[in-house]
């Protein structure tokens, strides 16, 4: 059956199956048609019709033009294919309702009921319903003679425009409280596109600028503001407005950004994925009514599976008090035993105070403490009041430590919330097909011991190529699902979900031009997809318009675009500078996720040009920031790094994918050189020293071919795992440190030298033979 599709907001369209309408005879046909659509459910009387679009006239006229426009709009749908669209009698007129009907405005407005809920803003729906208000309900539209209709034109415009300013404002404040700042920028300048004199939105616009370190784009928008008022109302900016001026004046910030404007970057929606979100929220109603469960959001490559965790939670949590704690395993990094569960750990800690440590140490017993350490090393020295007086045991069962991470969740709740509410817990993981064993036996054993626990485990897990093998995952990837087990797959994205996209970007009447595109070199892959919209901008043709919009420029067709994903990523890359480029290879070196002081140091290049890099990778979306906690009480040094600008503190890259296309361009022996300046970087760093640095360093200098200083952490690290009770971990680096003797041996070496490496390799190859032993298993 035919769709109809009818956009009244930003002005009017009307399509069938994708394809426009065209035959309308006048503007009060449109109207009309406007009308009928936003009144499908009841209807409406041919007396209201007349009297609103032809009030002026007489009655037998106005029935008389009635008429006319009611033959014009059947032989128009019938010409289009819809014959039968629309129904009348003698009295009455409406839309089929049986048939299949899509009105943005009635879109809009849903996402709104859905976005706005008793319990609060629910983030992801509002940016649904940002999406959809392309400007003014019928903008440009115009009817003479028509009092009635002009009055509830302007009314609907009034009521659907505040609807959308409150829209922005909510989603500003979220991004703002999130450390987003960059998207809370896309929305002020949206809100400011449908209220150029909002001096609330213009205060917005200037903080989010200097909390990403554009501290002259802050400050050059605020003479833009002053001569606007000036030039529209004749009046000053308010005193609030110049107090956040003069306060952004005296910060001590970097000024290396131009003064002027540019555009935003391109905001590309979240799309197709209304069940798979529908799917989560009947999972969170489980948690919620005290059954823990996890569930595994499956895919290829590039699919959205953190986007869709991520927006799911943002949504959840906007409405829900919850503690929500992040790690992730990588790919082509150091061998860390429970890697997403120190981060875990540590962001627990994160979410509370230094001060109030003590506190939750008191609620905890020594010997969890201790499995806390033995889980994240770095725990010693970033929470010594919490882990102070810890018993630490050697070789802590997996069921053990799973223990003591639910009780630290179970006693962090209380402490947040100041009473003995239970507070429900979301563990994010990411990647979780590059973990260790270690931390997949962990994870097996917390989904074992959740019981009625208000915890939920998150994780994505990409699907094809080399995915771990444990029971765990074999069992949710048989069945799709045990009892406390969900399997949750996405797909590719659907030609109609790539259309809404590219609607969305350069409007309804270039959509198809744009959507076709993407399609085609894209295929469904929403990563590609984004890539290729980023290409499109970064290659000068999609040029702004305002309000989040754009136009193409030149023919799409005419374009070559790369076959490959990351040949893709490479075009893009290879149109930063110089520096960029070398500052980005050196992350990548680093990490997935790595901290701006480090590739700075490994670089050795300036301050300065360090940070307008970062803020360029920023901007063409290559990179993003890593905050380490979800809500907005970070620690003290992280709400300095803020503070300070978008260039300081974590990052990683938007998505492994760039990391690896990055890699890929770099020279092997280019490489090692790279990776033994990130190593000295983390040596002279202040966590140099720290236990968990340890099997980082060893990571980099043993791809650096440095195998003595590599031979010692490797050593470290080996009996640190061990005593973790990660005897994988163990193996592994025991193994790698066999081998790096066996290089250094391959060279010049003393007498006393090689004795000293033959007692450390029996050493090594006693403890392999311990963890192989029966009684270890």
């Amino acid at each position: 059956m035919s769709t109809l599709e009818i956009r009244l907001l930003g002005g009017f369209d009307a399509r069938l199956d994708g394809r426009q309408i065209a035959g309308f005879e006048s503007q009060k046909v449109r109207a009309l048609l406007a009308y009928l659509a936003l009144q499908r459910d009841r209807g409406v009387s041919r007396e209201r019709a007349a009297s609103l679009l032809w009030a002026e006239k007489s009655d037998e006229s106005a029935r008389r033009n009635l008429r006319q426009a009611i033959h014009n709009l059947r032989t128009t749908f019938a010409g289009a294919g819809g014959d039968g669209l629309l129904e009348s009698d003698r009295h009455f007129l409406r839309l089929d309702p049986s048939r299949e009907l899509s009105v943005d405005v009635e879109r809009f407005e849903r996402a709104l009921r859905r976005g706005f809920t008793p319990s609060g803003p629910d983030p992801y729906q509002l940016t649904v319903a940002a999406r959809l208000y392309n400007g003014d309900f019928l903008a440009g539209f115009f009817i003479k003679d028509s009092p009635p209709f002009e009055e509830w034109l302007i009314a609907e415009q009034e009521r659907l425009r505040e609807a959308a300013i409150e829209t922005y404002r909510t989603l500003i404040d979220a991004y703002r409280a999130r450390g987003e700042h960059r998207m809370g920028i896309q929305y002020a300048r949206r809100l400011l596109a449908v209220d150029p004199l909002s001096e609330r939105a213009h205060r917005d616009l200037m903080e989010l600028f200097a909390l990403t370190g554009r501290r002259n784009r802050a400050l050059a928008h605020f003479e833009k503001l002053r001569n606007l008022l000036n030039e529209e109302l004749g009046v000053e900016p308010l005193e609030e407005t110049t107090a956040l001026y003069q306060s952004i004046l005296v910060q001590d910030l970097p000024a290396a950004e131009e003064e002027a404007d540019e555009a935003a970057e391109p905001l590309i929606p979240m799309v197709g994925r209304r069940e798979p979100l529908a799917e989560l929220q009947r999972e969170w109603r489980s948690v919620l009514d005290g059954g823990g469960r996890m569930t595994l959001v499956t895919g290829e490559a590039g699919i959205g599976k953190t986007r869709l965790i991520k927006s799911f939670v943002d949504a959840a949590t906007s409405q829900r008090r919850a503690i929500v704690l992040r790690g992730r395993s990588y790919a082509d990094a150091p061998l860390v035993s429970y890697e997403p569960f120190a981060e875990i750990a540590a962001n627990a800690l994160a979410e509370v105070l230094s001060e109030d440590h003590e506190a939750l140490a008191r609620r905890m017993p020594a010997e969890s403490r201790g499995d806390l350490v033995a889980i994240a090393p770095d725990l010693e020295a970033r929470a010594p009041r919490f882990t102070a007086g810890a018993a630490a045991a050697t070789r802590p069962s997996a069921g053990r430590l799973a223990e003591s991470l639910l009780r630290l969740l179970a006693e962090l709740g209380p402490l947040l919330e100041d009473s003995d509410t239970e507070v429900p817990a979301i563990l994010m993981i990411d990647d979780l097909q590059w973990s260790d064993a270690a931390s997949l036996d962990l994870l097996s054993e917390i989904v074992a011991r959740l019981g009625g626990a208000p915890v939920w485990v998150l994780a994505g897990l990409r699907t094809g190529g080399a995915a771990p093998s444990h029971p765990l995952l074999e069992a949710a990837a048989a069945t799709g699902g045990e009892a406390r087990v969900f399997r949750l797959d996405l797909h590719r994205l659907d030609p109609a979900a790539v259309h809404e996209i590219a609607s969305t970007l350069v409007g309804i009447e270039l959509a198809e031009e744009l959507a076709a595109f993407l399609d085609r070199h894209g295929r469904g892959l929403p990563l590609a997809v984004a890539e290729l919209v980023n290409f499109l901008w970064d290659g000068d043709r999609l040029e702004p318009r305002g309000a989040g919009r754009w136009s193409l420029k030149g023919d799409l067709g005419a374009i070559e675009v790369p076959e490959s994903l990351d040949e893709l990523i490479l075009r893009r890359v290879r149109r930063l500078p110089t520096s960029a480029r070398r500052l980005l290879s050196i992350a990548a070196v680093h990490g997935q996720t790595f901290d701006a002081e480090i590739v700075q140091a490994a670089d050795g290049e300036h301050l300065a040009v360090v940070e307008i890099c970062i803020q360029l990778m920023l901007e063409k979306w290559l990179i993003r920031q890593a905050p380490t906690s979800w809500s907005d009480t970070r620690r003290e040094r992280d709400i300095v790094l803020w503070a300070r600008g978008a260039r300081r503190g974590a990052f990683e890259f938007a998505h492994e994918a760039i990391r690896r296309a990055v890699l890929s361009e770099v020279n092997p022996l280019r490489r090692q050189v790279m990776h033994r300046a990130v190593a000295e970087a983390l040596r002279a760093s202040r966590d140099g020293d720290s236990e968990g640095v340890a099997e980082r360093l060893a990571h980099h200098y043993l791809a650096a071919a440095e195998w003595a200083p590599a031979l010692p952490l490797l050593e470290r690290s080996a009996a640190a795992a061990d005593a973790r009770g990660a005897p994988a971990a163990a193996t592994e680096h025991a193994e790698r440190a066999l081998a790096a003797i066996e290089r250094i041996l391959a060279g010049r070496t003393s007498a006393a030298e090689r004795e000293d490496l033959a007692a450390r390799r029996e050493r090594l190859e006693a403890l392999v033979r311990s963890i192989s032993e029966p009684s270890r298993a």
